[in-house]
């Protein structure tokens, strides 16, 4: 499914984009996200990839999704301490559906401290091609929507393929993804991985 959907981007000319020579080296990076006023992507921490999706018709219902493996589980503790550590100011966060995304928020950033939101479901599994494009753009949206306080940041845990498909930009399991808003396209600043926070 993921090779005919990277296939399917390539086709349309949506070649992925990791990082160009203008973006930020980590430590600069994590000394702008403290100043605010950015949109964070992180796409979710580790998985255990023997697992699949195989029942989405209930999303609190973990069994049937991929989950966090022990090394998603060390991931997203790595990304929350090192929000704290670095002081790095988060007006809110909001979260795809699937457990993997929740877990992630969860481990970093505490029960409760995020906002789980259906437009920011995984693009793959979605059969119709309007409902996907509805949430591409969505997730475009959010990434050039500035935050409502300019010294915080909007924090986003959601998924590759949309990410992909909205911006262009390709991250493993577990890497962030910066973005300055503002513009009609998103603008990514760098990548980081979970280990850049210690």
């Amino acid at each position: 499914m993921l090779r005919r959907w990277f296939l399917f981007l390539i086709i349309l000319g949506f070649s992925p984009v990791i990082a160009s020579a203008d973006t930020l080296a980590p430590d600069a990076l994590i000394e702008r996200m403290q100043a605010g006023g950015l949109v964070i992507y992180w796409r979710h921490a580790a998985t255990d990839r023997s697992q699949r999706d195989t029942d989405l018709a209930d999303m609190s219902r973990c069994e049937g999704q991929r989950n966090l493996d022990d090394r998603g589980h060390e991931q997203a503790r790595q990304v929350g301490e090192g929000f704290e550590r670095h002081a790095i100011p988060v007006e809110r966060i909001l979260s795809s559906p699937f457990c993997r995304n929740v877990d992630s928020a969860r481990i970093a950033f505490g029960e409760d401290s995020w906002e789980v939101r259906d437009d920011l479901f995984n693009v793959p599994p979605v059969r119709d091609r309007q409902r996907q494009r509805e949430l591409v753009d969505a997730l475009r949206r959010y990434l050039v929507t500035a935050p409502g306080d300019a010294g915080k940041n909007v924090v986003i845990v959601g998924h590759n393929i949309n990410l992909q498909q909205a911006a262009r930009v390709r991250i493993d399991e577990g890497e962030i993804a910066v973005f300055e808003p503002g513009s009609d396209s998103p603008r990514v600043l760098g990548v980081l991985t979970p280990d850049d926070f210690d």
